[in-house]
């Protein structure tokens, strides 16, 4: 039987050995990871980009709608503040004084030997101004604030002449009637009532002969 002699085999097995060397794979497996970890990071940096895009369009939105919403407060305010003055100005002008009634009165009020000689009206509004509630350094409440108004003053003034046989006697009489009218019955109270203004001055009158 013939015998069949490599000289090619202890080389061969170097080769084979060189191939298998574990440094040479573990140097393929860590450029394999590397290049895994690039392609990882290039898509981390991609989505960092398009997240860093939609954010800073969603700031811009925010901040667009911080203003809108800035002024959509500063409409309110200032609708609530038409709205109060229209409410002050609605009651001013539903609780506002009417001349009608006041002469429709001294019409009934006429009484024998009482003469209206003449008639002053003087109409006025007093502005009371707001407070504000006042704080102590701690935050707490001292005195609670008041809203402000507007109030309606009248005086009237009128002279009526007593041509009865004792002047004077009538006034009581005048101005008991003038009380029972509708009107004063129901704008007069405790703190405004009729009053005499002037003193009476007595007339003396001539004996005719």
């Amino acid at each position: 039987m013939p015998i069949t002699i490599n000289l090619l085999a202890e080389a061969k097995v170097e080769e084979d050995l060189r191939r298998r060397d574990p440094v040479k794979r573990a140097l393929w497996a860590a450029l394999l990871l590397v290049c895994l970890m690039l392609l990882w990071s290039s898509t981390l940096y991609i989505r960092i980009i398009g997240e860093r895009s939609v954010l800073t369009g969603m700031q811009d939105q925010l901040a667009s709608q911080g203003k809108d919403y800035k002024q959509l407060l500063a409409n309110e305010k200032d609708l609530a503040d038409i709205n109060h003055k229209l409410g002050d100005l609605e009651k001013i002008y539903t609780s506002r004084f009417l001349w009608g009634p006041l002469l429709n009165s001294l019409q009934q009020s006429v009484i024998n030997d009482v003469q209206l000689l003449s008639f002053h009206g003087d109409q006025s509004y007093v502005l009371t101004a707001e407070s504000k509630p006042v704080l102590n350094d701690t935050g707490r409440l001292i005195a609670s604030g008041k809203a402000g108004g507007v109030t309606e003053r009248m005086m009237l003034e009128w002279n009526a002449s007593d041509s009865s046989a004792t002047p004077g006697d009538q006034v009581g009489k005048y101005k008991e009637a003038l009380s029972k009218t509708e009107f004063f019955s129901n704008h007069l109270d405790k703190t405004s009532e009729i009053t005499l203004k002037k003193p009476l001055t007595p007339v003396h009158r001539r004996r005719e002969r």
